[in-house]
């Protein structure tokens, strides 16, 4: 019944759950403190809160039972959807009419998305400047906008590792922001300086190394064993599956929209798991669905397996969404503790609002190449923007789509 994305759920969460006249799991202060909470871990906040209610209720089996039925119905539809997908995708009416429309829809929702995300996100620092658009006030800190617009432009230009990108981001924020601390901290900071330099060398030379350990491999003999049994494991589809959606779960920091970076980059460039238009059509059925926008990796697991029969591809599509939802069960059953005492610390705190930014700006720059693929005339492209204004003004995503829908099959049936 959640449809209209995060605020949606937890206002139900709230009016049924918590204070009198509900079913008095929890006390408004003790809801906030985990919404709080939710809102600074990675994954998507709303899922974490629903997890959170549970492990308030019933400990860690209640947590594991509220996330598993709060994803359920989501999951199924996506099931549903898919297996329609995959199966008429093909049809003239839906390739050339259907999916023709609903494509554009989905750009607009997405940049319609990275507006709310902006407003929130430029303004938590310092103010430098403020207007209004639309009736909608906008406070503007110069300097987060820079990192926005710096990673929207890193993101179109080098398509770096989202996470290399957010850290980057972090550490900007933090030494524009609280100068003071780092000079008074120094020692400290250059030691955790020189560790992250180290390991962004080591990612950024990752190829370099390979090589250099398989020629000294080679030399001792034991190249054509640990080559084998590296590969081995990293061909094998189940494993790579799990581990990919295992790392985005644990760093989808800012909203399940942070997914569409992370898949644009590994799942459609690096490990060509599906095309561009494919993943367009993925996030547009995730949009259809009440749960968090992250349940597309269901889609995403179904198709990789879909070449082995459907009762593999739904297989595949529950590895795939279990892998990407562990890591909050996690942060909620055993890191929570430790999450509530760093939540306060000034340095946490800014470092955050850097990355919040950074993330906006990933959005908006994998977004670029998805719009290429969707935005192919003047009507597509008018569907685009009709979407992103009506969205910002309240229009829920499952309507918009819907009615792309209708506008693309009258298109491909009259004209």
């Amino acid at each position: 019944m959640g449809f209209g994305g995060p605020l949606v759920h937890i206002a139900m969460m709230e009016d049924e759950l918590v204070g009198e006249s509900s079913r008095e799991w929890s006390d408004e202060s003790t809801f906030m403190e985990g919404l709080a909470i939710c809102n600074m871990l990675p994954g998507p906040a709303s899922t974490q809160l629903g997890i959170f209610m549970g492990w308030v209720r019933g400990g860690t089996p209640g947590a594991i039972v509220a996330g598993s039925c709060f994803m359920l119905p989501a999951f199924a539809i996506i099931i549903a959807l898919s297996y329609l997908y995959f199966a008429y995708g093909e049809l003239p009416a839906i390739q050339n009419g259907l999916l023709y429309a609903v494509n554009p829809v989905v750009i607009g929702l997405i940049v319609g998305s990275a507006y709310s995300m902006a407003r929130s996100a430029l303004g938590q620092a310092e103010a430098d400047f403020a207007f209004e658009i639309g009736g909608d006030s906008w406070t503007i800190d110069v300097k987060l906008l820079f990192l926005l617009v710096a990673a929207l432009v890193a993101t179109v230009l080098f398509n770096p590792n989202p996470v290399l990108e957010f850290a980057v981001a972090g550490v900007v924020a933090l030494l524009v922001y609280r100068r003071e601390w780092v000079a008074s901290n120094l020692d400290r900071v250059s030691l955790a300086a020189i560790v992250s330099l180290s390991l962004t060398g080591l990612y950024l030379a990752r190829d370099r190394i390979v090589d250099l350990a398989s020629s000294g491999a080679r030399r001792t003999g034991v190249y054509g064993t640990v080559a084998s049994i590296v590969g081995t494991l990293w061909a094998n589809t189940w494993l790579k599956l799990v581990l990919f959606m295992l790392y985005t779960g644990s760093f989808i920091y800012g909203g399940g929209l942070v997914l569409i970076p992370f898949i644009e980059k590994y799942v459609v460039i690096e490990f060509g798991w599906m095309d561009t238009a494919t993943f367009v059509d993925g996030i547009a059925l995730g949009q259809l669905t009440p749960g968090p926008v992250v349940m597309t990796t269901a889609f995403v697991g179904y198709e990789l397996l879909l070449p082995q029969g459907v009762p593999m591809a739904v297989l595949g599509a529950f590895v795939a969404a279990l892998a990407a939802f562990a890591p909050s069960f996690v942060f909620i059953v055993a890191m929570f503790p430790y999450v509530a005492k760093v939540r306060d610390n000034p340095q946490v705190r800014i470092a955050l609002v850097g990355i919040n930014a950074a993330v906006v700006g990933a959005i908006l720059g994998a977004t670029v190449s998805l719009a290429r693929e969707a935005i192919i005339d003047p009507l597509t492209a008018a569907l685009a923007v009709a979407t992103f204004v009506l969205f910002v003004r309240g229009v829920q995503a499952a309507t918009l789509i819907l009615g792309g829908g209708f506008v693309g099959f009258a298109v491909f049936y009259l004209l």
